[in-house]
């Protein structure tokens, strides 16, 4: 598959936790890891390896944005996120955190703790869909959390077989709230399992161009394309192809200089 390795200078890094998850997406990127089955969740950060020399190469390399994320797992089930979060924003991070929300309102204190971007992970506004994609039928709802945490935060959709006919709607329906930042629509993603998924890469090459042929192009960013879609902007982010570069820990201890998150988990594991 081809990947675009001409990168910028990173300008952000990102913490991937790893432990059991709330959500099996089909289409989880910690599925092409078969090696990756440790449960660091219940694992106090003091005790990571190699994660203040990470943090000290992310102050190096002048980078100011964390993204708190899930390998295989949701940040939001790690015990001391909250003390996680303070102890990186006391090192002038600004941390954010991409998460599926299923605890949103539950780990309200968290979120609200956050100075940077908070992003959820909505596949499908229909529960019957979502338990195709997730095995969970309940979708969170977005309202509730608004009620419970006033802040504006981003909608990630991976586009696949499932929910293909139902994005423009989607999107449609969640141009209404305000809280909305923009929406990241992604292809699967997958170093090792291709053939497995082709049919949900090519849901996303459809729907993207469908976008492209239907509404208003407004700019790139890192080589994404931005589109107006009934007011609300829709990022097109193929990972193969963007050039935003990112460094990445992994909370086992391996630190990879690879944006390609599998590459280079993979490369450097073996490395150890």
């Amino acid at each position: 598959m081809y990947k675009n390795r001409e990168r910028e200078n990173p300008v952000f890094a990102n913490i991937n936790l790893q432990g059991p998850c709330n959500y099996k997406c089909f289409f989880c990127l910690g599925k092409d890891i078969k090696c990756l089955k440790s449960n660091y969740l219940n694992v106090h950060f003091k005790k990571w390896k190699n994660f203040d020399n990470y943090l000290d190469i992310c102050k190096k390399n002048n980078i100011k944005k964390i993204y708190l994320t899930g390998q295989n797992t949701d940040p939001l089930l790690y015990k001391y996120l909250l003390e996680l979060i303070e102890y990186l924003k006391s090192k002038d991070f600004i941390v954010g955190i991409r998460t599926n929300g299923l605890l949103a309102i539950e780990k309200k204190k968290e979120l609200e703790s956050l100075n940077g971007t908070i992003s959820y992970s909505v596949h499908s506004l229909n529960d019957e869909t979502n338990l195709k994609i997730t095995e969970v039928k309940k979708t969170i709802n977005l309202n509730d959390i608004n009620k419970f945490i006033n802040r504006n935060y981003r909608i990630g959709i991976v586009v696949n077989r499932y929910n293909k006919n139902e994005i423009i709607d989607m999107i449609k329906e969640l141009s209404s709230n305000k809280n909305i930042r923009y929406i990241q629509l992604r292809g699967c993603a997958t170093d090792n399992r291709y053939d497995e998924l082709k049919e949900d890469i090519d849901a996303y090459k459809e729907i993207s161009n469908y976008i492209k042929n239907n509404f208003k192009f407004l700019r790139n960013f890192y080589k994404a394309e931005i589109y107006d879609v009934y007011g609300v902007e829709v990022t097109l982010w193929k990972t193969v192809e963007t050039t935003i570069n990112s460094f990445n820990y992994f909370t086992e201890g391996i630190i990879s200089y690879d944006y390609f998150v599998v590459e280079g988990y993979e490369k450097c594991k073996k490395e150890m």
